[in-house]
């Protein structure tokens, strides 16, 4: 089990860390749309917006696979999200807090958009709210998976 933990814990830190980057490139993508107006510049921070739901996502998955074993494939983004803000007593504290499920929630209803919106534009009033979300989700995030950690080291640790 330890074993198991272990890489549970490196590849969420690894995942972080690839997070960090595309939160990054996102808030300078949007600066540069929010600076001159250039749509490109949405889309680009709009990519990366959906590449950062990906990614929580993917974390997600590791740890629903490392603990519950088992993920329901009806509506799974949604379930897999709902699951993560669970408290499972005697198995794994809530990995994000209702706060940070809020704004998951929303980046996921934008991936969906953004995956199968192919002859409509970004609409730029819309996105700005995404934007803000996304960075407010950046530090709830991490406080969120901080907590989390602590807890993978004091299963370590046992």
């Amino acid at each position: 089990m330890k074993e198991k933990i272990l890489i549970l814990k490196s590849e969420i830190l690894k995942d972080q860390e690839r997070l960090d980057n595309l939160f990054k490139k996102s808030e300078k993508a949007y600066d540069g749309f929010s600076g001159t107006g250039d749509y490109s510049k949405l889309v680009e921070s709009a990519f990366y917006v959906n590449q950062i739901y990906s990614g929580c996502e993917r974390i997600f998955k590791n740890i629903a696979k490392s603990f519950e074993n088992n993920i329901e494939q009806d509506l799974w983004h949604k379930s897999l999200l709902d699951r993560m803000a669970l408290d499972i007593k005697g198995i794994r504290p809530n990995v994000v807090s209702e706060k940070t499920l809020e704004y998951l929630d929303e980046l996921r209803a934008f991936r969906h958009f953004f995956r199968h919106a192919y002859d409509t534009d970004i609409d730029k009033e819309k996105f700005r709210i995404i934007a803000h979300k996304t960075n407010l989700l950046r530090s709830s995030l991490k406080k969120d998976l901080k907590k989390f950690l602590g807890f993978l080291d004091e299963l370590i640790k046992a």
